[in-house]
C-alpha cells in the first residue's frame, strides 16, 4: 500500500528518527521502539518490529528540539519489511493534536524538510563511561550535555585531543549499550573554569542498526517538559 495514504495532501519528507510507541490499553511499561521513514504534519511512515492491525491507536514519542514530543496516532495501513533486519512498515495518521503539539510538530517537520538528515539535538544529562581506543586503564567518567543521532557533547575531567577514537558506554532503559565515536572538537582551555571538566564534541562513527536502536532508546526517554534527564551511572565492568 502506498506510503502516502496517511499523509495525503500534506508535504512529507524522508526522515529517519528513532521513536518509542505504546499501544492503547497495553500500558507504558510495554513500550516498543522503532523509527520513522518519512514525516509530515498529518502522519508518518514508521518502521516497527511488529505488525500492528489497521485502526490500532498508538501513542508516539518523537525526538523534537525541546525534548520528546508525544502524539496520539492511528495505524491506517500496514506494509511489508522496511529493512533487512525485519522492521515492518506502517502508515499512521496523527489524531487529537493540540495547538501546542501542532506547533512543535510543524517545527520538527520544517527542520527535517530544510535540513534533510540534519540531527536534532536533545538536551539530556547522561552519566557515561568513555574509553579511548587502545587504553587498557579504567574508563573515564563523563556527562552529556545534549545528544543527537549524529553525536553528542560531553564533559570530561581528562582532555582528549580531536580525532581521538573512543568507546562510549551509554545508559538506556534496557541496560548499558556501547557505541564508537570520535572527538571532533574540544573547548579551548581559556573557555574552561579552573578545575572544571572540559567540554568535548563527539561524532558517532558509522552507526549501524544496533547503534541506531541504542540512540533511539536515549532520545525517546526524556521524561520532563525541558527534555532533561538524570540517568543512572553505567557500570564500568
Amino acid at each position: 500500500m502506498s506510503e502516502g495514504v496517511a499523509q495525503r495532501g500534506q508535504p512529507r519528507y524522508p526522515a529517519v528518527l528513532s521513536i518509542v510507541y505504546w499501544r492503547q490499553g497495553v500500558g507504558f511499561a510495554s513500550a516498543g521502539r522503532g523509527r520513522t521513514r518519512n514525516l509530515s504534519v498529518g502522519g508518518a511512515c514508521l518502521e516497527l518490529p511488529e505488525a500492528l492491525p489497521t485502526a490500532t491507536p498508538l501513542r508516539l514519542g518523537l525526538p523534537a528540539a525541546q525534548g520528546e514530543l508525544r502524539l496520539e496516532a492511528e495505524v491506517v495501513w500496514v506494509g511489508g519489511a522496511g529493512s533487512p533486519d525485519g522492521g515492518i512498515l506502517h502508515g499512521v495518521a496523527f489524531t487529537e493534536v493540540t495547538a501546542e503539539q501542532h506547533d512543535a510538530l510543524g517545527e520538527l517537520v520544517n527542520r527535517v524538510g530544510r535540513g534533510g538528515a540534519t540531527p536534532i539535538r536533545v538536551p539530556v544529562r547522561l552519566a557515561v563511561l568513555c574509553r579511548p581506543q587502545g587504553d587498557a586503564g579504567p574508563p573515564l567518567q563523563g556527562e552529556t550535555g545534549d545528544v543527537s543521532r549524529g553525536g553528542l557533547s560531553m564533559r570530561l575531567a581528562h582532555r582528549l585531543p580531536p580525532a581521538t577514537i573512543v568507546e562510549l558506554t551509554l545508559p538506556t532503559p534496557r541496560g548499558p549499550r556501547k557505541v564508537e565515536a570520535s572527538v571532533v572538537w574540544l573547548a579551548p582551555p581559556e573557555a574552561q573554569l579552573p578545575g572544571k571538566p572540559s567540554w568535548h564534541g563527539l561524532r558517532f562513527r558509522d552507526p549501524g542498526a544496533a547503534d541506531e536502536m541504542t540512540l533511539g532508546l536515549l532520545l525517546t526517554d526524556v521524561p520532563d517538559a525541558n527534555g532533561r534527564q538524570q540517568a543512572g551511572r553505567p557500570r564500568a565492568d
